[in-house]
């Protein structure tokens, strides 16, 4: 069990970040491998942001906006990779970003390497407590942002990052239009966490990556529709294309020698109970020994708190041969050159993962559940496999 030796020191951050949202095709087509934009990834809202703020001194364009962009969990997953990528972008085309992050965002080094960005940090277990004590800095932040870009959270403590962002641009007269963006629907969500005050504003909007995401919201947690887009997440196929050199990359990356001529199925997520790992590797067990599939192997990557139990697993079900369980990497576009399929076996909140997007972009087809926004993307018998959650 394990991976190459290479896979650590190889890995680096791409020189390529992922397109971010450009307007949804038909679900049916999502999946297609054809080019998808690499524009630079900015959500489109409805209405749209006001174009400068009265009261900064040095009036921006269209051209050249200043753009918050917030996220409150500490992982790093596919959002905030999003959310990284879609600030390189648009700090690239000539807009002035800034990064609000937790202090202990695993983002924050790759943020900081955005030139010309800024990153600012504050105490994620202190604002849950008090978020009044951090009210004046966010404040600070907003007053010359045109636009603020937040990821919809569960609520800390005292503290839900959407809701207090809108209190602060309301509380201080600011014209700052609030772009709350969300993937996974959440029924102990309430309306307050998808603008706050602002949704009657008409200064703020919602943008989801499935269609799935916003009828649910919708019907359960009282948004009007026309104040949300569906906007699927964009893939920079230039990034994710399938080459000879890549191929032989790959194999000395992730070599999953044994057993022999191996079967390799990859699931690449953050190591934790939603995405639910265990369940593949006790199907790769039953796959094992009633003799379906005795050359599986699967490849795991990613990082989490659920590792540890991930390798006693293995162990305990004996097929240490049949796993490699890897570490996060910044270029995934290798272990999908190595697999021969991609498995997402998610049971629990899910939006439409990244990794399926990225998947079909590099010609590997994809099983998945048959819940969220995972059919939209992998349609069964076409691009892929779905099963019952």
């Amino acid at each position: 069990m394990g991976c190459g030796s290479s896979a650590a020191s190889s890995a680096q951050a791409s020189s390529a970040p992922a397109a971010a949202a450009s307007p949804a095709p038909e679900p049916a087509a999502a999946p297609s491998a054809a080019p998808a934009t690499e524009a630079a990834a900015a959500p489109s809202p409805a209405p749209s942001p006001p174009a400068a703020q009265p009261a900064e001194p040095n009036m921006a364009t269209a051209d050249c906006l200043n753009i918050l962009l917030q996220e409150d969990l500490t992982i790093r997953g596919g959002a905030q990779l999003w959310l990284m990528n879609c600030g390189s972008r648009l700090q690239a085309a000539g807009h002035k970003i800034t990064f609000l992050l937790p202090s202990e965002s695993l983002i924050i080094e790759d943020c900081e390497k955005i030139e010309g960005a800024k990153v600012v940090k504050y105490d994620a277990e202190a604002i849950a407590k008090t978020p009044g004590d951090f009210k004046a800095m966010f404040t600070e932040l907003l007053t010359p942002a045109q636009v603020c870009v937040t990821l919809v959270r569960q609520q800390r403590g005292e503290f839900q990052n959407v809701n207090f962002m809108a209190e602060c641009i309301k509380d201080a007269g600011l014209k700052t239009f609030l772009i709350a963006k969300t993937g996974t629907p959440d029924p102990t969500y309430k309306t307050s966490f998808y603008g706050g005050p602002l949704l009657a504003e008409n200064q703020c909007c919602v943008i989801t990556i499935a269609q799935y995401t916003k009828d649910f919201i919708v019907e359960n947690m009282g948004v009007p529709a026309e104040l949300i887009t569906n906007v699927y997440n964009g893939t920079d196929t230039a990034k994710f294309k399938r080459t000879p050199e890549m191929a032989e990359e790959a194999l000395k990356r992730y070599p999953c020698a044994t057993p022999e001529n191996a079967f390799v199925v990859g699931c690449i997520g953050s190591y934790e109970e939603r995405k639910a790992q265990s369940l593949l590797l006790k199907a790769a067990k039953k796959l094992i020994d009633d003799g379906r599939l005795p050359n599986i192997h699967c490849l795991l990557v990613g990082e989490g708190p659920d590792k540890e139990m991930l390798a006693g697993l293995i162990k305990e079900l004996g097929i240490e041969q049949h796993v490699s369980l890897c570490e996060f990497t910044k270029e995934p576009f290798y272990v999908f050159e190595r697999c021969n399929v991609i498995a997402l076996p998610s049971t629990g909140k899910e939006g439409l993962p990244n990794v399926l997007l990225e998947a079909l972009a590099m010609e590997k087809p994809c099983v998945a559940t048959n819940t969220y926004g995972m059919p939209e993307v992998v349609i069964d018998g076409k691009t892929g496999y779905v099963f019952p959650s």
